[in-house]
């Protein structure tokens, strides 16, 4: 008797759940599970690591690995022969804004959460990898209660993501940084925003407001993998 699959979790149902060809091929759709749809946007479209996308979904890396096989050969016949492609079922949760939320509930049961923002001089700092101030700031039911300035020259940019959450932080916004860092804090459920070049106290009103809410996305950096180079750290 095989054993039952473990509830996988995703962020979210796609906005589209069928796609068709122009011109149908062969007869018949293709089915792309739930969870099969996660692993794609994660590693495809996030850039995410297999292993940092087995964290966020608390699945094994092999399991990402079986998922993201199977979804890569299903999207290939869908193209290749001309099927329709649908996505539904699968053994998923869905971890929706509101379980994110109640996540950060206080014993209050007021909602509560750390925002990190990196910062150079009064503005947004651009790139993770090479900031070393954040502004640490604390929010009880959007209203901010709390914020002091930290400077961190202890912690290399491999290491930072652990100090942000160590000191408890939910939410990073920044400029920039690269795929590393990005994987890092995504792993330790730190969700990255992007600051979209506002000043700091525009960021964080524009973030509590609700009309700061783009994904930072994550860039190469040029010419390096996960080392330092003189003069530039990259992260």
């Amino acid at each position: 008797m095989p054993r039952p699959y473990k509830s996988r979790n995703i962020q979210e149902k796609p906005l589209c759940c069928k796609f068709s060809p122009e011109k149908i091929g062969e007869a018949g759709s293709v089915i792309l599970t739930l969870d099969e749809y996660e692993v794609i946007r994660r590693c495809d479209h996030e850039r995410l690591s297999q292993e940092n996308c087995a964290t966020v979904m608390q699945i094994s890396r092999t399991t990402v690995q079986r998922i993201y096989a199977s979804a890569r050969l299903k999207i290939a016949e869908a193209i290749v022969l001309s099927k329709v492609l649908e996505i539904e079922g699968g053994p998923v949760s869905v971890v929706d804004r509101d379980i994110y939320e109640s996540s950060l509930t206080n014993e209050k049961g007021e909602i509560s959460m750390k925002i990190a923002i990196g910062i150079d001089g009064e503005k947004v700092a651009g790139h993770f990898g090479q900031c070393n101030d954040f502004r640490i700031v604390d929010v009880e039911n959007n209203i901010v209660v709390h914020q002091e300035d930290l400077h961190d020259e202890v912690h290399v940019h491999h290491d930072r993501p652990q100090f942000l959450k160590d000191k408890g932080v939910d939410v990073l916004i920044m400029n920039g940084m690269g795929k590393g860092a990005y994987n890092r804090l995504v792993a330790l459920n730190i969700k990255c925003v992007s600051a979209e070049d506002k000043s700091i106290e525009d960021a964080l009103s524009s973030y509590l407001n609700k009309t700061l809410t783009t994904i930072l996305e994550a860039h190469e950096c040029s010419g390096c993998g996960s080392h330092d180079h003189k003069g530039h750290t990259h992260g």
